[in-house]
Formats: C-alpha cells, structure tokens, sequence
C-alpha cells in the first residue's frame, strides 16, 4: 500500500469521526489533542517530567498525522502546509497551556521560583 493511500484511508477516517461525533475537524484536533496529553500524562506519571515527556508524545503524533495528511492527494485540503501548520496550532496549543502550567505550579510548589 502507498502512502497516498495510507493518507487518503486516514483523512477519511478521520472525517467520518468528526461527522459522528458532529465535529468540525478544528475541534476534533483540539479534543483528541487534549485527550491524548492526558491519556499519556497519566500513563506517564511514574516518570520523572512525565508532562513534558506527555508534551512531546502528542507533538511526535501530531507530527505524524500532518506527515499523513501532508501526502494525500493533490487536491485535498488537508495536503498543504497552511492547513497542517493551522492543525498543529489547534492540537499543540491546550496541552501546551496546560504543561506550562504544571510546569510553573511545581516549581513554585518546590520553591524554585525565584
């Protein structure tokens, strides 16, 4: 199997995902991004930095689907840079707040601030 077919397999699936769970794929990025962080947060916990090693799992994924949808074919509105870059920012940007923050909370909870 091709990767264009790989690519157009997926950006089906994840249209036909988003019109079940009557979603715009805006928020589906911004839904599983969330999602994801915190599944792999929580899987993580034991591990030292565990939301930054969370943070970069979701980035690592993220990655991979705009790779994907960056190979279906020509014509799709998913195979260019805007709309990845567009997608990247809406899947990154609620787990990136939320990582900051624990960030910030455990080091002032340390007493590390300064």
């Amino acid at each position: 199997m091709k990767l264009v077919d790989i690519a157009s397999l997926w950006g089906g699936t994840k249209q036909a995902l988003g019109r079940a769970m009557d979603l715009s794929q805006d928020a589906l990025h911004i839904h599983v991004g969330v999602l994801i962080f915190l599944v792999a947060a929580g899987a993580m916990v034991r591990l030292r930095r565990s939301v930054l090693w969370a943070w970069l799992f979701l980035l690592m994924v993220e990655c991979g689907n705009e790779f994907i949808d960056l190979n279906q074919r020509f014509g799709s509105p998913e195979s260019n840079w805007p709309a990845s870059r567009h997608d990247i920012w809406n899947t990154m940007l609620l787990p990136s707040a939320i990582a900051a923050y624990l960030w910030w909370r455990e080091r002032h909870r340390r007493g590390d601030a300064r």
